[in-house]
């Protein structure tokens, strides 16, 4: 066996031979000069091809260069033209490098593999306007199923249009991409107009509301007791997967950080020395360095105590090997805490998704008057390019530590764990005249009424 390439040229047709690779492999391949270029045309392999054989398409090879036909950018036409839309999703994802994250990658594999599973090895350009619609509209309706890694059928649960928008979206980004890559030699397009094209001109986007579910001000009370209570049952349970999520919650209220930035947060990107903690990875991609106020110093470190030294992150699963993935089950039974015993008022448990807390926090930010730009930064939102003066601002822990501390005071005040400053001093007047009998308060508000009404009256003629 050879250890490189040989060639063994046909002694009748000028330009073909038979090729043996290293791996024994051997291909009948016609060489042959177009406009100046040497091109190697791959005929196909021995002993599959007789010599006779080889010498005819090799004629026919030579009749369509001298027509200026290039045989092995035809073939690359058609295999382009007939990329499947898992080639093409995977070749889109390649294609954004560290412009997409990884999550977001699966989130478009996941939504066209379930929701389109038949189609992934289908070619892109079978794929029709009609087809599209009929789709989208089942899924919007929830009458879609699929195959998952186990063989079992899955149906979805339940009908959602946000999910039916979220694979619309992810199918003409797709399709969008491969149809200005894959393109002819002349720079012609490849594959027919996109398909989801339909959804637009039809008007048949859901377009759904951004939802707005948060905590409401006046229920910050019963979810932070609620958070308490299952924490320290969780502690006193050696729970420690349990109370960690607790504690993450409770990071994600006073921060606003989003559920992957909270779960994913490592020892070394907290600084309990320098009072400050930063995200590496976050959704916009800009890093973001937060102060650790006072109630986040004391959550992390008990958190410190339970796992800084076993394991790498902040909140970590059973093994402390990796960040904790799920936590509805102890979100559910927080829920169910918030009920008080007795319920004299009727209060319905408080529903609540770990986005809840991001729009949670941002509601009382704003009320607590913080600034738009510092608010911005809090909650990491990438400025828009046309706003020159946020181009130019830039803050540090330290300078977001004042309106950090003033959000928490906010909350604490709304959670009735801390008195409002005018709530403190009414309470320190009714105790100076607590001890006083009737006469005495009433002979004390006369005089407070003169001296009042006295300086009112100085300032007047001044």
């Amino acid at each position: 066996m050879p250890d490189k390439r040989t060639r063994y040229p046909d002694p009748q047709t000028k330009g073909l031979f038979v090729e043996v690779m290293p791996t024994g492999d051997k291909f009948y391949r016609l060489r042959r000069k177009v406009k100046g270029k040497d091109i190697t045309v791959t005929l196909g392999p021995f002993p599959d091809l007789s010599p006779i054989m080889a010498r005819d398409k090799a004629a026919e090879v030579r009749t369509q260069m001298a027509q200026g036909q290039h045989p092995n950018q035809e073939r690359r036409n058609q295999n382009q033209a007939n990329i499947t839309l898992s080639s093409a999703l995977e070749e889109y994802i390649a294609s954004r490098g560290d412009r997409i994250k990884a999550t977001t990658g699966n989130q478009y594999r996941s939504a066209l593999g379930n929701y389109s599973q038949e189609w992934m090895r289908q070619p892109l350009r079978n794929i029709t306007r009609e087809r599209v619609q009929q789709r989208h509209q089942a899924i919007s309706e929830g009458r879609i199923s699929w195959t998952n890694q186990d063989g079992q059928a899955v149906n979805m649960r339940k009908p959602s249009k946000a999910q039916a928008d979220l694979w619309g979206r992810s199918l003409r980004a797709v399709y969008r991409f491969a149809h200005d890559h894959y393109r002819d030699e002349e720079g012609r397009t490849l594959l027919p107009d996109p398909p989801t094209m339909v959804l637009s001109t039809k008007r048949q986007w859901n377009n759904v509301s951004r939802k707005t579910s948060r905590i409401r001000n006046h229920d910050l009370g019963r979810w932070l007791a609620a958070v308490e209570q299952v924490r320290s049952e969780a502690m006193a349970n050696r729970e420690d997967t349990r109370a960690a999520i607790c504690d993450a919650l409770d990071l994600a209220v006073f921060t606003g950080l989003r559920r992957s930035e909270v779960f994913g947060l490592t020892w070394d990107r907290v600084s309990l020395g320098g009072r400050y903690f930063w995200i590496e990875e976050t959704k916009n991609g800009d890093p973001l360095e937060l102060p650790i106020t006072d109630s986040l110093l004391t959550l992390f470190r008990r958190r410190w105590n339970v796992c800084g030294i076993t394991s790498a992150y902040v909140f970590p699963n059973s093994n402390n090997t990796k960040p904790i993935q799920e936590p509805r089950k102890t979100i559910s039974r927080i829920s169910v805490q918030t009920v008080p015993v007795p319920n004299p008022h009727g209060l319905a448990p408080i529903a609540f998704n770990c986005h809840d807390a991001r729009r949670t926090f941002g509601s009382v930010a704003e009320l607590a008057g913080v600034g738009t730009y510092i608010l911005k930064r809090l909650m990491n939102h990438k400025s828009k390019r046309d706003d020159v003066t946020e181009g130019y601002l830039s803050f540090s822990a330290d300078e977001l530590r004042e309106p950090a501390e003033r959000i928490e005071r906010a909350i604490l005040e709304h959670a009735g764990l801390i008195a409002r400053p005018e709530s403190a001093i009414d309470g320190q007047l009714a105790a100076l005249v607590s001890d006083l009998d009737e006469d005495s308060k009433r002979r004390l508000l006369f005089e407070l009424a003169a001296k009042i009404n006295g300086d009112t009256a100085s300032d007047h003629n001044k």
